[in-house]
């Protein structure tokens, strides 16, 4: 599917869409997302048997979302590998392969992490394990992978876009209906510093109707500093401040990137926003280097997982700064925390 295309389509999902056109697009997407439903339900229903799923010998712990982009999976795996790590234990993190950038993060993050990636997730711990003791395995983007079971259901939520429209692939974002969450053990809250009080209890009460018996646990992007594409120097997120710069993203909720920005009082006076995991051409990236030097920017900015989808393309092209964050968790930490590592001292 052409970039254009692909672009449009999301914003119709969004509903961002208006005209002759959207109004026809509209309900034949309606249509296509129970077509959808059906397949999603048949699925389910497959792997609701027993006999057709399958048991690693370790712990698993399913990190998912209802929703198909922006929900801050990557850095809540990050930080419960890094969990693992720290009790003492070897983590694997079982990842289907679907976007390289994340991948990428993963190495860049944590280097010393093994890594399987495969459509068949079972067999790729089977072998990663084959070669290497495993503790446990933190399955990347798996609340929807039902042929593998697993002892830990987490699944994040963006607070700033909690369900989208409401409405199934490809009309809505939702990759299955919303009382799915119902099987989540655990549900983490992201983004809660960017949306009022009163907007955060509206969410944790919706997640309560939807999934009584499910913790939740409310997190955040701490952003640490930037660094250049080049030569990864550091540059303080202080520099920034009240200056001149063009932003570029291709995340799931650009909304998020832009409020973290505003938070550390950076305000682009230009911003590109492209669909989630876009692959930049060399045009696209000529054009945001035009656009900032035209709108006088001092810098360019963009995320790690943009950076790191295209990185030798993106130096070549000028040397921006990228933001380096870190998932911190507030309210229900000890949670988190308590459920992870009570699977590590034994398996059922």
């Amino acid at each position: 599917m052409g970039k254009k295309l692909k672009t449009y389509f999301r914003l119709l999902a969004e509903d961002r869409e208006q005209g002759k056109l959207a109004d026809l697009m509209y309900p034949m997407l309606k249509a296509a997302s129970k077509v959808y439903a059906r397949g999603v339900e048949a699925r389910r229903q497959k792997f609701a048997r027993q006999e057709n799923r399958r048991r690693l010998k370790f712990p698993v712990i399913s990190v998912g979302n209802l929703t198909w982009g922006g929900t801050g999976k990557t850095p809540l795996v990050e930080y419960i590998v890094r969990l693992i790590s720290d009790a003492q234990k070897t983590p694997l993190i079982l990842s289907r392969g679907y976007s390289h950038d994340e991948i990428e993060q993963y190495r860049q993050h944590l280097p010393r992490v093994l890594i399987g990636v495969g459509k068949d997730r079972y067999e790729t711990a089977e072998r990663a394990a084959q070669k290497n003791r495993i503790d446990a395995a933190v399955l990347d983007d798996g609340f929807q992978h039902w042929a593998l079971e697993r002892d830990l259901e987490i699944v994040t939520v963006n607070t700033l876009n909690p369900f989208g429209n409401g409405e199934l692939v490809p009309r809505g974002p939702l990759r299955e209906p919303v009382e799915g969450l119902n099987r989540a053990d655990l549900v983490v809250l992201t983004h809660v510093n960017l949306v009022k009080p009163e907007e955060l209890e509206a969410v944790k009460k919706k997640i309560t109707e939807l999934a009584p018996r499910a913790g939740i646990v409310e997190s955040y992007l701490e952003p640490l500093f930037f660094f250049r594409a080049r030569k990864r120097q550091r540059v303080p997120i202080e520099r920034l401040q009240n200056q001149r710069v063009t932003t570029f993203s291709a995340v799931g909720v650009p909304r998020s990137f832009q409020l973290i920005l505003a938070h550390s009082l950076i305000r682009p006076v230009r911003n590109f926003e492209f669909t989630d995991h876009h692959e930049y051409s060399k045009r696209d990236l000529e054009e945001i280097k035009y656009v900032s030097e035209a709108a006088a920017s001092h810098e360019v900015i963009t995320t790690e997982k943009d950076f790191y989808r295209s990185p030798g393309m993106i130096a070549d092209v000028f040397d921006p700064l990228v933001l380096a964050t870190r998932l911190s968790i507030g309210a229900g930490e000890e949670l988190l925390k308590s459920r992870i590592l009570r699977l590590l001292g034994g398996h059922r």
